[in-house]
């Protein structure tokens, strides 16, 4: 796990935290309690300092999840909690950019049993993922071992509580871990929970425009409450970062957003002792979810040729940048005429008074720190121009210079386009016995369903093969192997294909009466992640289909 953020999780019984001084002891998230449940939904509550701690954390640039305590013991129940969480979140949306937790317990839901409490997690964490929010569960590794059903929650993220110097948990994957309930962090008064994430989930969130972040919203080191452009968070982003250095290891922080994002540039892993100026801009990239936009890359040259590519290239050196622009340097610029030179060095314009500007950079005297220079001053070789949202920049000419040196130019990674239920075409010929797995068996291509996902993992989609389709897929696969058949998503009212096979009187029964011939249909309803998720009713006598019926049944 090469990203290791250091996180805490608090609620009331913190009392009145100082957030100034919990960011500046290194915290970078924080899992804030939004509430608590009931026995049967209908008597939630807000966590007395929800609102309190989640304005504080935000004005000082420390991410922010939620966690909600349950007294659920029903699944009905859980979906009232769960209703009453998105109904909390509201006001945020677009602000917390890391999970909202399912926190399951509570001594009196023990002896639920491992169906019961396994239905519980999946119903809150479907319906907070059908809000479009990033859903996640916390147990403790007893509850993990022997209360729930590990592998049927495959395809939810899970934050795992372990006591320990090192977590011995080994089954389902974790990509946070709650290690202390004893930890000491400047700001607060007392003992309070410990966490690592092993995930940079704030860029996860922003690049599948989760939790109702749109790309203008305002980021965790936003105060003010208010939205702010792409152009804006970006610089903002890039400011909260200054003082970071080589000397005390904090720029290490930096190189592992970078290197946690897939893939990497021509497959290269920056080491902490590499320059790492383009690095920096390229982590923040990450940061902001906005990489199809500014390249990831951790040579200077290498991002150029990608501006380049993206029709983002200003050549001029005379050009008066706007704050967000990326700007290359050549440090062997004689000053005469207009520079083509290979790139030393780069940064972010941070702002434009006149005919002089201000630069953030990475790797400046082996820390991030700020650039003072003239417009159309020596050194400049050209600059990178963003297409942001609400405020693009100007086009510029981008005509260029031969390329030089031209490597394999990395992709942006895709956000994740499939859900649960969905059938694809599998193009691959690996699958894996897990999500993060090195190495896996062959297998043939051909139609399956998605049957589980693993957000931000190497291989985030699980596949089962449609019988009779040619596939032998039975895994975790990659999210590049798969393609949309069809011209595109079913939605309710549409008139599909149907197959021909079995119906049913529910979306998740087992057991059928009669196997209907292949017609045309209407969609009449859909439920997301079930097994049987189309209800379809014939639309002539070609066909009796009048139920549910699987996902591989029906196109458009």
């Amino acid at each position: 796990m090469s990203v290791k953020l250091k996180g805490i999780d608090v609620s009331k019984w913190q009392g009145v935290i100082d957030w100034a001084k919990v960011a500046g002891d290194g915290v970078k998230f924080a899992m804030i309690r939004l509430g608590y449940g009931s026995k049967d939904g209908t008597a939630c509550g807000v966590d007395g300092y929800y609102q309190k701690n989640v304005e504080g954390a935000l004005k000082n640039g420390i991410a922010v999840g939620c966690y909600f305590y349950s007294y659920a013991l029903t699944v009905e129940a859980v979906k009232k909690e769960a209703a009453f969480v998105i109904q909390q979140l509201a006001k945020y949306k677009g602000r917390i950019l890391y999970p909202i937790a399912f926190d399951i317990e509570d001594k009196t839901q023990a002896g639920l049993g491992r169906s019961t409490l396994t239905a519980m997690v999946t119903a809150f964490c479907s319906a907070l993922e059908a809000a479009g929010y990033y859903a996640s569960f916390y147990c403790n590794a007893d509850w993990a071992r022997n209360r729930l059903d590990m592998n049927a929650l495959a395809r939810f993220d899970f934050w795992l509580a372990q006591w320990a110097s090192a977590p011995t948990y080994t089954g389902h994957a974790y990509n946070m871990w709650q290690s202390s309930s004893k930890g000491s962090v400047a700001g607060i008064s007392g003992n309070v929970d410990m966490d690592t994430a092993f995930v940079d989930y704030e860029a996860v969130i922003k690049k599948n425009r989760l939790n109702g972040y749109t790309g203008e919203s305002t980021g965790a080191g936003a105060g003010n409450g208010g939205n702010m452009s792409e152009r804006q968070n970006f610089v903002n982003t890039a400011a909260s970062f200054i003082g970071c250095k080589e000397a005390d290891g904090s720029h290490r922080q930096i190189i592992d957003i970078y290197n946690a994002h897939k893939p990497l540039a021509r497959g290269y892993a920056v080491k902490y002792t590499d320059a790492w100026c383009a690095t920096f801009v390229s982590a923040m990239s990450i940061k902001c979810g906005l990489t199809d936009i500014i390249p990831t890359e951790c040579g200077c040259g290498q991002m150029i040729q990608l501006f380049q590519k993206l029709g983002e290239w200003q050549e001029s050196d005379a050009y008066t940048p706007q704050p967000g622009d990326v700007i290359f340097y050549d440090w062997d610029d004689s000053g005469a005429g207009d520079n083509t030179g290979w790139p030393d060095h780069v940064g972010i314009v941070e702002s434009v008074n006149g005919s002089t500007m201000k630069v953030i950079e990475g790797n400046m005297s082996d820390a991030v720190g700020r650039r003072t220079l003239q417009v159309n001053g020596r050194y400049i070789r050209g600059y990178g121009l963003p297409k942001f949202k609400g405020g693009a920049a100007s086009s510029g000419n981008t005509g260029s210079k031969p390329s030089q040196n031209t490597g394999d130019a990395s992709k942006p990674a895709a956000a994740l386009a499939f859900k649960v239920g969905d059938v694809v075409q599998f193009t691959g010929s690996t699958h894996y016995t897990n999500a993060a797995a090195a190495s896996g068996p062959s297998c043939k291509p051909g139609k399956a369903k998605v049957t589980a996902i693993c957000k931000g993992a190497k291989h985030p989609y699980h596949l089962i093969a449609v019988k009779g389709a040619g596939s032998t897929v039975y895994g975790w696969v990659d999210a590049d192997e798969l393609k949309a058949i069809g011209s595109g998503s079913i939605s309710v009212g549409d008139v599909v294909q149907f197959a021909g096979g079995p119906h049913y009187t529910s979306a998740n029964a087992t057991g059928y009466k009669t196997s209907p011939k292949a017609g045309p249909a209407k969609v009449t309803a859909i439920c997301k992640g079930a097994k049987h998720p189309y209800h379809i009713i014939h639309t002539n006598s070609q066909s009796s289909v009048y139920g549910w019926v699987d996902a591989d049944k029906v196109s458009k």
